[in-house]
């Protein structure tokens, strides 16, 4: 199988987001799973007190949770947190001590998906994501 027609055959998409109002502060996550053009799920939670690149990757661990608990083979995950993006595709070493166990959980979900696929874009692509997660603060 080529890898192009592997991305076109790839139907599920998540965005992930996480928010820190006063970074630590409030935290939330928002994660929107993309089926074929059409939102399936949403993920819109308060996290407690946190750093932004906590939430970050909490979100990207509830999307991968999602993929895992749904047998979910097949997946790009979008993100607009370059530092995680390049943490999980091993570009840069994770140096902060409280995002190692995050990182570390990543991973081990990562690894229960056949196919994985991780990008890094820009905020104003991944407005639904921000959305969900600025709901979830102000709920």
């Amino acid at each position: 199988m080529s890898l192009l027609w592997w991305y076109l055959s790839l139907n599920l998409n998540i965005y992930c987001d996480g928010a820190s109002r006063s970074n630590p502060g409030d935290a939330s996550i928002g994660v929107s799973i993309v089926e074929n053009n059409l939102e399936k799920a949403i993920i819109s939670k308060k996290i407690g007190i946190a750093t932004n690149n906590v939430a970050e990757y909490l979100a990207l661990i509830e999307g991968l949770k999602y993929c895992v608990d749904n047998k979910v083979q097949n997946v790009i995950f979008y993100l607009d947190s370059n530092l995680v993006v390049e943490q999980i595709m091993g570009n840069y070493k994770v140096k902060s001590e409280n995002l190692k166990e995050h990182y570390e959980e990543a991973v081990n979900l990562i690894s229960h998906i056949e196919n994985f696929s991780i990008h890094h874009i820009y905020r104003e692509n991944n407005k639904r994501a921000d959305q969900l997660a600025n709901q979830a603060l102000d709920s």
